[in-house]
């Protein structure tokens, strides 16, 4: 009897390592079974390992939890995703001609003519390509293919998105990865792990944008064709707004300032009453609730220009008809929707919320789980679209064996 393929889903986040483990089930579906978090205790910073033994204990405790929640004793793939403020795209278009007598478009020819269009960028030194994302293919008489193989054309053009990071940054998550023991985990850029965790194939073909508050950085994509067009990162989280506070406010420290932020913070000091005050108990005073408003909704109109100012560079501001749609922990902020779907100008603007997949409900519903649950996704899509079993999944068993 085979067993059901169990897969790993990893984000390094600069304040939380999330894990989730998950089974395929007998139906197809993916069951999420376990899931846990990590703090990296500083170990990483904008998407950069800073301290690499830090890290490694944030991902060692972080996966031995979900494997002890799942009670699973063995792993068949793993994927990481991974983001940074280095982290760049490019979009890139070549053409080859078809060399064979009967014009048909081979397998071969299509990765042919995807290196080529790579090879028009201009890396520098310490650069590497991450991902090398195909956008559409065009022959002579017909445009905007998906898939070309088995096509028949006289040249093969392709449209290519890249996404390049500095090699050591690469380098050094794999290295924390190896000394993890996790030895053979795919990387995959975080904006299409939320993408892939929350975007319906509609909204992804319809044109969509995903917008990922994390705690010191919010990473972008721009989607239409089911595709990536446009990536950016802009160098604005939740932790910006949480300094803004106390910087202006002088809240108690930072750890106060966040709390406060999260209980009684909102992006539309509208909403406030003018008298409502906040009793701050240590400090001996009260502070006005709409005057915090009035500086996170400050910093969230900076935040959501820069948003739409990328939106504007994708040149495809007026296809995205699949909405806006915010994840990440600085997404929850009371009142950014709303306040996104007034500056942004779109119909639109939604919390993402995870979909296709069952389990664990307080992972699920969990914005911080996002891109780990998208990753696993991925990673489950790969195995069903390919062999049959996802990459990286023979003999991990041995590698992790230590954790049971």
């Amino acid at each position: 009897m085979v067993q059901p393929a169990v897969l790993l889903g990893l984000d390094l986040g600069a304040s939380k390592v999330v894990a989730v483990v998950a089974v395929q089930e007998e139906n197809g579906l993916l069951n999420v079974t376990g899931a846990s978090q990590a703090n990296p205790e500083g170990g990483i910073r904008q998407g950069e390992i800073t301290d690499i033994n830090l890290t490694v204990t944030a991902i060692t405790r972080a996966v031995e939890e979900a494997m002890r929640t799942s009670g699973q004793t063995r792993l068949d793939g793993i994927r990481v995703t991974v983001d940074g403020i280095q982290f760049k795209g490019e979009n890139l278009r070549d053409s080859i001609t078809i060399a064979s007598a009967d014009r048909v478009i081979t397998p071969s020819d299509k990765d042919r003519v995807m290196e080529q269009a790579t090879n028009g960028c201009k890396l520098a030194k310490e650069e590497t390509v991450l991902h090398r994302i195909p956008q559409m293919f065009h022959i002579k008489g017909q445009r905007d293919i998906k898939n070309p193989v088995n096509m028949i054309g006289d040249t093969l053009e392709a449209e290519v998105r890249i996404i390049v990071a500095p090699g050591s940054v690469l380098e050094n998550i794999n290295r924390a990865l190896h000394l993890s023991g996790l030895q053979d985990a795919a990387l995959m850029y975080s904006p299409l792990a939320s993408a892939e965790a929350v975007l319906s194939r509609e909204d992804a073909e319809n044109g969509a944008v995903v917008v990922d508050v994390g705690e010191q950085l919010t990473h972008m994509g721009v989607f239409l064709r089911g595709t990536l067009f446009h990536s950016a990162v802009i160098p604005i989280g939740g932790m910006h707004f949480t300094k803004d506070l106390e910087i202006t406010k002088h809240l108690g420290g930072i750890g106060m300032a966040e709390r406060i932020k999260r209980i009684y913070g909102t992006a539309l000091p509208s909403t406030v009453p003018a008298e409502e005050h906040i009793e701050l108990e240590e400090e001996g005073r009260q502070v006005s609730r709409r005057e915090l408003a009035d500086v996170l909704h400050a910093r969230a109109i900076e935040l959501l220009n820069m948003v739409l100012a990328e939106i504007g560079r994708s040149g495809l501001i007026h296809e995205i008809h699949g909405g806006v749609h915010l994840v990440g922990g600085g997404s929850l902020l009371p009142g950014m929707p709303i306040l996104a779907q007034n500056i942004l100008g779109r119909p639109r603007v939604v919390l993402g919320r995870v979909i296709g997949v069952q389990g664990l409900s307080h992972a699920i519903a969990n914005p911080l789980y996002t891109n780990a649950l998208g990753a696993v996704k991925a990673l489950h899509r790969s195995m069903n679209e390919s062999t049959g079993r996802p990459r990286g999944g023979s003999g991990l068993f041995e590698r992790i064996k230590r954790w049971i």
